[in-house]
């Protein structure tokens, strides 16, 4: 996998976006910028946020796709984006608290699950 290619940051920067929608954060998708990024910000916050990115990093012959935030952090792979979320809460949620606003959720929202079995009549 050659994640070189932008629709794959894109994607990957969605999944993040709606994860961190639904937990309470603003989401902004910046993917006119090189690299394509999304600001997490909070209307608690004015000017403050964070900017995440998805960095290709190799693993043995595999690239795989971390986000790191604008300081270069490394917050979690694209298959751990529970940990992605809680280093975003980690990062604002105390500045958020500070302002004097409820924090968003550190835990991803539950999914319904597909029901199994015969349809409803």
């Amino acid at each position: 996998m050659r994640m070189t290619r932008t629709p794959s940051r894109e994607r990957y920067l969605n999944e993040l976006a709606e994860l961190l929608t639904a937990a309470g954060w603003t989401v902004t998708p910046r993917y006119e910028l090189s690299p394509p990024l999304v600001r997490v910000t909070h209307p608690a916050l004015e000017r403050t946020g964070l900017s995440v990115h998805v960095e290709p990093l190799l693993c043995g012959d595999d690239e795989v796709a971390w986000f790191c935030d604008s300081s270069g952090r490394y917050l979690g792979t694209r298959f751990q984006l529970p940990q992605v979320l809680a280093a975003v809460h980690d990062v604002l949620g105390p500045l958020v608290a500070e302002a004097g606003w409820p924090v968003p959720s550190d835990e991803p929202q539950a999914r319904p699950r597909p029901r199994l079995g015969r349809k409803p009549w």
